[in-house]
């Protein structure tokens, strides 16, 4: 990828993202760099993503971001939700990874991308495994891409119903 071009994802993926705060789209950042990105890609093939160190640039400043907003006593609340944690995220993939098989059997996708496609995960890392274990790379990212910008659509809608049938939280335990 040459300097231009990478200049050229970029402020695409700004536009998007402006674009997408001036549409109220939920989650603006990221669903609008998405689709800024996706639209360049759509218009020139060439741009075949961002450079890996841009990625993991990326990865590197949501994780800090990520971290430093978990407080002192977050972690002990997590064995509380561990059980159920866990249990959820064995269900998601399981049925992500059957998802990803039934798929497959329409014969259009094979079970390699089928399954990459439909678990769970970052996008760049489910890429690099198809990439690895020799499935359809365009077609995984493609699905992912997807399944983000449903998810992150469907995200505020999502907790304003849990939140609603939740009721309010429980006060903190003072000790």
């Amino acid at each position: 990828m040459t300097a231009v071009q990478g200049v050229v994802l970029l402020l695409s993926g700004t536009a998007g993202a402006w674009l997408g705060k001036r549409a109220r789209l939920p989650m603006w950042p990221l669903t609008g760099a998405i689709i800024g990105g996706l639209v360049v890609s759509a218009v020139m093939p060439q741009m075949l993503g961002v450079p890996q160190g841009w990625r993991v640039a990326a990865q590197i400043l949501v994780g800090t971001a990520v971290g430093s907003g978990i407080q002192r006593g977050v972690l002990a609340e997590f064995r509380a939700i561990l059980a159920p944690g866990l249990l959820a995220v064995v269900t998601i993939i399981s049925v992500g990874a059957a998802g990803g098989i039934l798929v497959s059997t329409t014969g259009h996708v094979d079970p390699v991308s089928g399954v990459l496609g439909m678990v769970p995960g970052g996008v760049g890392e489910m890429v690099a495994s198809a990439a690895a274990l020799d499935g359809d790379v365009p077609l995984v990212a493609g699905m992912h891409v997807l399944r983000l910008v449903i998810s992150l659509a469907a995200l505020p809608l999502l907790v304003r119903t849990v939140t609603a049938l939740a009721g309010p939280p429980d006060p903190p335990d003072p000790s």
